[in-house]
């Protein structure tokens, strides 16, 4: 990295939370900068963001059953850090 920017593996790791807009923005430049320069990764990162959007719109016709919704809440709440 003596160029500053990051590799595919940081970038790749990062790419889920590209897409989320959960980047700070130093970060999200450094990562964006990377995709112009990586055909590669561009089309990962392109990959997911159009894979977000098909299931978003898929989902948002359906109710999620109760029982669903429950489990991933308790599951949500588990995973959080005591405190």
């Amino acid at each position: 990295m003596t160029d500053g920017k990051p590799k595919c593996v940081e970038t790749l790791r990062e790419i889920e939370a590209l897409v989320d807009g959960e980047l700070d923005t130093t970060v999200r430049v450094r990562i964006e900068s990377h995709l112009v320069d990586c055909p590669p990764c561009m089309d990962h990162a392109e990959f997911r963001r159009h894979l977000k959007v098909m299931v978003s719109s898929k989902c948002a016709q359906h109710d999620v059953p109760p029982e669903l919704r429950a489990k991933i809440l308790r599951l949500l709440h588990d995973d959080q850090p005591a405190g």
